[in-house]
């Protein structure tokens, strides 16, 4: 039976009803609208909203979360909802795992037909040049299966590997975790978790919006300070930035998906952290801390904290996001792979502007390695 395409262009479209679908397909928290939708509620006047909702006899049975963005090399750019500084990880269509064939097959459709020549039911706003999918997994198998939908209907993809995820396959007990440590690591642990066990510091775990809402400012404020001491410049330094998180934070802790605690020393907040969390799995996304109190090391303390707290809530996975920090393999943590898609529309003025834009990089590469300059005088 064949599907339908219907384009959201206005987020006023999607009802009550949509949303409840869109978190039934998530797969998980990143994947849902408290997330995705705040993100987009903060950065929309730089986008375009390009949501895709594949229906079946009028039932939609995924989405594409999707948005466009114009960029002066690459044209109009479909990406996923929640890229950029949010840097977002584990996204996907949001399909059933048995609609995932035909979902990604309209999906194609939709795509060859809004890319081409003469696209003339699709709003201006949603004819595309480029595509670029960041933060998928390399073995998320709606995006995959995706790519396969797109190469059968003519569309060029490149896929590269992309920045991945460390996560940490979390034992049943937090003394199986601490024996997976080196003897040094083991001895960390422990030194670690005997200062908030001891109330040297001080765990506070925010649950209400009052407390939220009394906290935040400190939360940001550190981030900043360890930041900026460490001479680097924090998310929070772009206003959309901080709009985004403090919605989604009000609205995953509505949905108990958030994780944030406050670690204090003397009544003093010293430490902070930001995660997501479900049954499964616990996101730590963020943190802050007081420089000058690094001889105590509360961040390692809160970061103790969380793993026990996850291993005695039963979750199985404690993923550290993005990123190849070094301190992460000595967690325990193991790579995600992650990849990177992208595809260049077949309109003429697409393929054009690639090949500008590849042949200047190109030229920028051979005047930086000094090739092709003077190479006819011996």
């Amino acid at each position: 039976m064949s599907l339908t395409v219907e384009l959201l262009t206005n987020v006023e479209h999607l009802s009550d009803e949509h949303v409840c679908l869109w978190n039934h397909f998530a797969r998980n928290p990143l994947q849902r609208w408290e997330w995705l939708g705040s993100w987009w509620e903060a950065y929309k006047t730089q986008y375009d909203l390009c949501i895709l909702a594949i229906k079946r006899q009028n039932q939609i049975i995924g989405f594409a979360p999707w948005c466009l963005e114009s960029r002066i090399a690459a044209g109009r750019t479909i990406q996923f909802l929640g890229a950029g500084k949010a840097c977002t990880d584990h996204l996907s269509l949001l399909v059933a795992a048995e609609d995932v064939d035909d979902v990604c097959t309209a999906i194609a459709k939709w795509l060859i037909h809004a890319g081409g020549p003469n696209p003339s039911d699709v709003p201006r706003q949603c004819v595309w040049d480029s595509i670029e999918l960041i933060g998928v997994d390399q073995s998320d198998d709606a995006v995959n299966r995706l790519v396969c939908a797109m190469g059968e209907v003519g569309l060029e993809v490149q896929q590269s590997e992309g920045m991945g995820c460390y996560a940490i396959d979390l034992p049943e007990t937090w003394d199986e975790y601490i024996n997976l440590r080196s003897k040094s690591g083991r001895r960390e642990v422990r030194q670690s978790i005997k200062s908030i066990d001891d109330g040297t510091i001080v765990v506070d775990r925010i649950r209400d919006h009052q407390r939220l809402n009394e906290f935040w400012d400190v939360f940001v404020n550190l981030h900043q300070r360890r930041r900026h001491a460490e001479g680097t410049t924090g998310c929070f330094d772009h206003p959309p930035f901080g709009t985004f998180l403090r919605t989604a934070a009000s609205r995953l802790l509505n949905s108990g998906l958030l994780e944030f605690f406050v670690a204090s020393v003397d009544g003093v907040p010293v430490a902070t952290q930001f995660a997501i969390s479900d049954a499964e799995s616990w996101y730590f996304y963020q943190s802050g801390m007081e420089p000058d109190a690094a001889d105590l090391r509360p961040g390692l303390s809160m970061f103790c904290y969380a793993i026990r707290d996850s291993i005695q809530s039963g979750r199985k996975r404690f993923d550290m996001m993005r990123g190849d920090e070094p301190y992460k393999l000595r967690w325990r943590a193991e790579l995600l792979p992650a990849q990177e898609v992208r595809v260049c529309s077949p309109r003429t003025a697409a393929q054009v502007r690639r090949q500008i834009y590849r042949a200047g990089v190109t030229f920028k590469g051979l005047l930086k390695t000094g090739l092709g300059m003077g190479q006819h005088q011996h």
